[in-house]
């Protein structure tokens, strides 16, 4: 699901889940209750469960939960940035910066990349909370890779890191907002959601 194989609607059958991984029925029920918690999927009680559409106002929605909580997590991270933290985000830019295209590998980089900065913060509860965030919209963003590129948004995280390390708070919390508004842009929905 977090790949975008499942588009939104598609329906699940928990006996084929079970049969599939070797379990019973209860720990994919549990399983499915942990992803309608985290909005990835919505069980219609006699109807069975179906992977969540997500239409353009949920998009918005989730984008600008995302951009408040990364801009208090980026401040934060300012004022406790280490040289360690610096080096570490760099050192996953210059490997993004050898890939060619948006893949798996670019995309783990880009989650390392972000995760620095969480890390940098020093706050855990934020820090879940951003990764939360970013499994709610991750199948979306996976599903319109290719419409998102690398090149404008590797630049962005390059801005970003020199702002933070200038201290130059005003010019890292407008590139993360750039950045991921560029997302929501990109990834503009039909009026119909997702598919």
């Amino acid at each position: 699901m977090l790949r975008g194989e499942l588009g939104g609607g598609s329906r699940l059958d928990i006996d084929e889940i079970a049969a599939a991984h070797g379990v019973s029925r209860t720990p994919v029920r549990d399983a499915l209750k942990q992803l309608e918690s985290e909005g990835l999927v919505q069980v219609f009680p006699y109807r069975g469960v179906e992977v969540t559409t997500l239409t353009q106002a949920d998009l918005e929605e989730l984008f600008s939960i995302r951009i408040a909580l990364e801009q208090l997590c980026i401040a934060r991270a300012i004022e406790h940035l280490k040289p360690q933290h610096l080096e570490a985000m760099r050192r996953t830019l210059r490997r993004m910066d050898r890939l060619k295209k948006r893949d798996e590998s670019w995309t783990n980089l880009n989650l390392e990349f972000h995760n620095a900065i969480y890390d940098a913060a020093g706050w855990p509860r934020l820090a879940e909370m951003l990764r939360a965030q970013r499994v709610n919209i991750e199948r979306y963003v996976r599903a319109r890779a290719d419409d998102l590129g690398t090149q404008r948004q590797q630049s962005q995280h390059w801005t970003l890191l020199e702002a933070m390390e200038k201290g130059d708070r005003a010019t890292a919390l407008a590139t993360i907002h750039s950045h991921y508004m560029d997302t929501v842009t990109a990834m503009s929905l039909p009026s119909g959601g997702a598919g």
